[in-house]
């Protein structure tokens, strides 16, 4: 059964953290009541337990909820139309997208922007020629709505985290007036997504086949350790500075990040001025900082209060973002509706 009259919740789940925010409402002035921070190894009944006991519902009940979620293989690319005005025809679209990223389209759910303005494809209002295309596989994202039920969460809606992450880190640029262009990195276990924004316009967006699994036979070489397990376990623990071998670790992927932001650089005339490393929490600090070094750009680390104070969102008493790490950013991205068209007609208009 759906429960309604309790307060609903965002929550974002990722391969490095379980968060959950009870809110006043899921859409327009939003004010966060409480967060919740649990294991992203909990077993289901226990995080269901947990949920109950933070929404105050009662067992049997679901939990209204508005999820972000990171699917295995998740589909995030800018291309380039080669006949826009052949892409009326969905067939030409289909036979597009598994042409240029070879995926099964049948298996996929698939969704195309307009490329200049963020907002759904229409064949009949076609906005130039370059498009985002978005989506997963089905079997992922269905996978990640049993588990999301699992825990008695309804998801109301459920998206991306990367693209809500992405539309949260062009407000916050916006908000702190950054006009260079910015490289966000998202890192998971198998792959990396390379996302390269200036102002509120996407330039980029391609996967990286190295993510932090790769890492892991290079540590035990590194370290001499027994097997690949035990460097996997070395890795995710807080007691190893991995700092100075950070260019050993990171050799590969830097070679294709450095030939993403070479090729951009000069195909624009712009220079990448900063780097968001979306989800890593803080024992994998050293890779923003060792990627800052190699490519001579700065770390973005979020202000979440000025984020929250331009965004319509406010804090209960005793909710504080000063101890929060940028993960947070994330799940505050899943609160807001974004239309850069629409703020900027309002601030002119102020």
């Amino acid at each position: 059964m759906l429960k309604t009259a309790n307060k609903p919740l965002f929550v974002e789940i990722s391969d490095y953290s379980f968060l959950v925010a009870r809110v006043s409402a899921t859409s327009g002035r939003i004010q966060v009541e409480s967060l919740l921070e649990l294991p992203t190894d909990i077993a289901p009944e226990q995080a269901t337990e947990s949920i109950l006991q933070f929404s105050s519902t009662k067992k049997g009940q679901l939990c209204l909820s508005v999820c972000g979620m990171y699917p295995p293989q998740a589909l995030l690319r800018r291309t380039t139309l080669e006949s826009p005005n052949k892409a009326k025809d969905p067939a030409y679209l289909i036979d597009f997208v598994k042409q240029q990223f070879k995926i099964d389209v049948e298996s996929h759910a698939i969704f195309p922007l307009n490329a200049a303005l963020g907002t759904p494809f229409q064949p009949e209002k076609l906005a130039g020629k370059e498009l985002i295309f978005c989506g997963a596989p089905k079997a992922a994202i269905l996978a990640e709505q049993e588990r999301l039920l699992s825990y008695n969460l309804y998801p109301e809606r459920l998206e991306l985290g990367t693209l809500a992450t992405l539309g949260g880190m062009m407000r916050y640029n916006r908000l702190k007036g950054i006009k260079a262009p910015t490289l966000m990195l998202e890192i998971t276990e198998t792959q990396a997504q390379v996302l390269i924004f200036q102002g509120d316009q996407l330039d980029v967006a391609r996967p990286i086949p190295y993510g932090l699994s790769s890492m892991y036979p290079l540590v035990q070489q590194e370290l001499g350790l027994k097997d690949e397990d035990s460097a996997r376990k070395l890795f995710s623990s807080n007691t190893f500075d991995f700092t100075e071998m950070g260019p050993v670790l990171l050799k590969k992927m830097l070679k294709e990040l450095q030939a993403s932001t070479g090729f951009y650089e000069v195909q624009t005339g712009q220079t990448i001025g900063q780097i968001y490393l979306n989800l890593l929490p803080e024992n994998l600090n050293w890779v923003g900082r060792s990627l800052s070094r190699t490519l001579g750009v700065d770390v973005i680390e979020p202000d979440l209060a000025t984020w929250l104070e331009g965004s319509n969102i406010t804090l209960a008493d005793g909710v504080e973002t000063s101890k929060l790490d940028k993960r947070w950013f994330g799940l505050f991205a899943l609160m807001c509706d974004y239309n850069p068209q629409a703020e900027a007609a309002d601030a002119k208009g102020k």
